[in-house]
């Protein structure tokens, strides 16, 4: 995903626009952006007053806790990303079930690895405990 543009040539575009140096589509050219970027710019600059850059969306929040997973691999032993997530869909219907690549993120946020095997392929998580430096 492109970065924002820096709040210096937001101000820039704004004053430009508001000096009455062109319409939209002038300044738009002159600083060679979206015509729609510049009537965001604008309004924006009246209404909110900030012309910063807007978050970036989070996606989807997880719903696999570290728990659960520290549960299931100490439950399991050494177990796959696949028995792991047969395990965690187990006593779970519906929307509430994971996919083995959700699963895999997972483990991975939580700090455990998936090696793979000779194949190139992915077999199980490395270890069965949490490293020190990792997040929960």
């Amino acid at each position: 995903m492109a970065e924002a543009y820096a709040v210096a040539l937001r101000e820039r575009v704004v004053r430009a626009y508001e000096a009455g140096e062109g319409s939209y589509p002038v300044i738009a050219a002159r600083f060679i952006l979206g015509e729609a970027t510049v009537k965001r710019w604008v309004w924006r600059s009246r209404g909110e007053g900030p012309l910063g850059p807007a978050k970036k969306g989070g996606g989807t929040p997880s719903r696999i806790v570290p728990a659960d997973v520290e549960a299931l691999v100490t439950q399991l032993g050494d177990p796959t990303a696949g028995e792991i997530t047969a395990a965690y869909n187990r006593t779970r219907r519906g929307r509430a079930r994971v996919h083995v690549s959700t699963m895999k993120r997972a483990l991975h946020r939580f700090g455990y690895v998936v090696k793979k095997n000779a194949a190139g392929h992915w077999r199980r998580p490395g270890q069965t405990c949490k490293p020190s430096g990792a997040r929960s």
